[in-house]
């Protein structure tokens, strides 16, 4: 069994029931490799997993290459006057300061074949996690490192870019010897560099609306969760219900929703578990309340981005589709990330609202 699923590329989660208290009945399709098309019945009851052991212990159904996937809109939704748009959702570059594993070329090859796609996209979404030590650094040191991501941005690419905010984007809040009353330290720095007022905005282009929302929690003790506190629940909430037909595509960069915890240890299909309790750190712990904002305001959102956990998958949960789109370093610039290698998600949106993505990597060799 190990072996076999260690195989597959790809497989699809559909729920048919999911609630705030965590109880979960699920259909797991396996899309490709030797059970092609067979589902899979999960009882989640008791599961418990670090996230450190979640995510290197894991089975990576969906570590393979999603290849013109279709996320097709599961919302009857009134026709809507957007108009065909292609975007580059690219997360997790982890560019770092001893640069041993060559973080800053593999970036440089990254932004070199984005370059290169025709038609060319209209901008990059980058998913947070720019950078990789800035949690640790103080101030001066961070702030050269992420000027320094900037600078290989602005010199390999033309695009415009937009900015979510990751829990490796923190500044100084892992090291004890930093002012914490300066106003770089957390998110400061990063907002001053980026010349943000907030790390959670939106924009629009051609039709489409994009919500970039910021879920890194930190705390006094340098770790962080994943959230969504009230005040962004409110933006949200007011962002969607202006326009609730316009279709709209969310960012965040940790997970609101993740198959993972439905699995077991690497290769092993999980078939009666009594119950799943999943790190903070790793998936947002009130998602639930987010997804009860999409709920109330009946909006239009097609699609929700995400990154952190450097692996590939799609979930569908009431017409939205979560995809978690891999990592521009793979396994922290040391190879593929179970079955993901170094890449980025191509994304296509057309005038009836669907969304395809298409996930590439770009030939990255990693330090044998």
């Amino acid at each position: 069994m190990r072996r076999k699923y260690r195989r597959l590329g790809f497989a699809k989660l559909s729920f048919d029931r999911l609630n705030r208290f965590g109880k979960i009945s699920a259909r797991l399709t396996v899309l490709n490799g030797t059970d092609r098309g067979k589902n899979r019945h999960l009882r989640m009851d008791n599961l418990k997993l670090s996230r450190r052991d979640f995510i290197s212990r894991t089975a990576m159904f969906t570590g393979g290459l999603l290849t013109g996937l279709r996320v097709a809109d599961a919302k009857a939704a009134a026709p809507s006057p957007a108009g065909p748009l292609r975007f580059v959702f690219a997360t997790d570059s982890h560019l770092m300061v001893a640069d041993r594993l060559r973080s800053e070329e593999g970036i440089i090859a990254a932004l070199g074949a984005i370059e290169s796609i025709a038609p060319k996209p209209e901008f990059i979404l980058f998913g947070g996690d720019l950078t990789h030590e800035s949690p640790q650094l103080d101030f001066p040191a961070a702030e050269q490192l992420l000027d320094r991501f900037l600078k290989i941005w602005k010199d390999h690419t033309g695009l415009q870019a937009y900015f979510t905010f990751g829990n490796h984007d923190l500044a100084g809040t892992q090291n004890a010897s930093v002012d914490r009353t300066d106003p770089r330290f957390g998110k400061g720095l990063y907002r001053m560099r980026l010349s943000l007022e907030r790390e959670y905005y939106s924009f629009r282009k051609a039709g489409w609306r994009f919500i970039v929302l910021d879920d890194v929690v930190p705390h006094p003790d340098g770790s962080y969760t994943g959230e969504f506190v009230q005040e962004q629940l409110t933006f949200l909430q007011t962002e969607l219900a202006t326009a609730p037909s316009t279709p709209t595509i969310l960012v965040g960069h940790i997970p609101s929703v993740s198959v993972l915890p439905s699995l077991g240890e690497a290769g092993r299909t999980i078939d009666r578990v009594t119950a799943i309790e999943t790190p903070a750190s790793l998936v947002a712990r009130n998602a639930a309340q987010m997804r009860d904002v999409l709920a109330n305001t009946q909006a239009n959102v097609k699609a929700i981005f995400a990154g952190h956990l450097h692996h590939l998958e799609q979930i569908q949960i009431d017409g939205v589709s979560y995809i978690n789109g891999g990592a521009v370093c793979g396994n922290w610039w040391k190879g593929a990330q179970h079955g993901c290698p170094e890449g980025f998600q191509l994304v296509d949106l057309d005038s009836d609202g669907n969304v395809a993505t298409n996930y590439r990597s770009y030939g990255w060799k990693a330090e044998a």
